[in-house]
């Protein structure tokens, strides 16, 4: 049995696999906000793939840090330096924080190159601020722990070209995808996910 370990974005859930085929021989937990990390005996899986999308990616990066299991790193349209240089400015993120409201959701949404009318659009304005300032509040940079990524040609939200920059750093493989900050519409199964990764290892 394998496992995979998916830190969602920002405000999403696992709806957004609703439509993913099942995977044989995989157990796949979905951790979203407030990222708790569920009770799984580690040693009893053959693959354990860590998979963190834009602030999962971060997210991530806080569980992988004290980690101390054999593991395959796939991050997705973010890095472990969610807030600053290699991510989003501290100008546009607290732009965000600070604007939010159902207008401007909706266009942040239409920024990721999601269709509408989105799937997760029954969180509340207040839960999503809420998770804003917790990031905020607690952000620490946090080190490399991904052995692959894969970033979208056009994410506005976690600008491409700093991505890039970030990964070829790390000397991290890279596999470009053709969209925008939401890869779903294109990585649309765990079997995409893990095809270029597999051929890799």
């Amino acid at each position: 049995m394998n496992l995979i370990l998916f830190f969602n974005g920002w405000g999403m859930d696992e709806r957004i696999f609703k439509d993913f085929p099942n995977l044989k021989n995989f157990q796949i937990n979905i951790i979203n906000y407030p990222y708790d990390i569920p009770l799984l005996n580690f040693k009893k899986y053959d693959k354990i793939y860590v998979i963190g999308w834009s602030f999962g990616v971060y997210y991530a990066s806080l569980f992988l840090k004290n980690f101390t299991y054999d593991y395959i790193g796939i991050s997705i349209n973010g890095t472990p330096e969610t807030i600053g240089s290699n991510g989003i400015t501290p100008k546009i993120f607290d732009l965000t924080l600070n604007t939010l409201n159902k207008e401007n959701l909706l266009k942040f949404y239409e920024n990721m190159e999601v269709k509408a009318p989105f799937l997760n659009m029954d969180k509340s304005i207040e839960e999503l601020k809420e998770s804003l300032l917790h990031l905020k509040n607690n952000y620490v940079p946090q080190e490399n722990y991904f052995h692959f990524s894969y970033i979208g040609e056009r994410d506005k939200i976690i600008p491409t070209s700093r991505q890039n920059k970030y990964y070829k750093n790390k000397n991290i493989p890279i596999f470009n995808i053709s969209c925008g900050h939401y890869p779903f519409y294109i990585l649309n199964s765990w079997d995409k996910i893990l095809k270029d990764v597999t051929n890799e290892i």
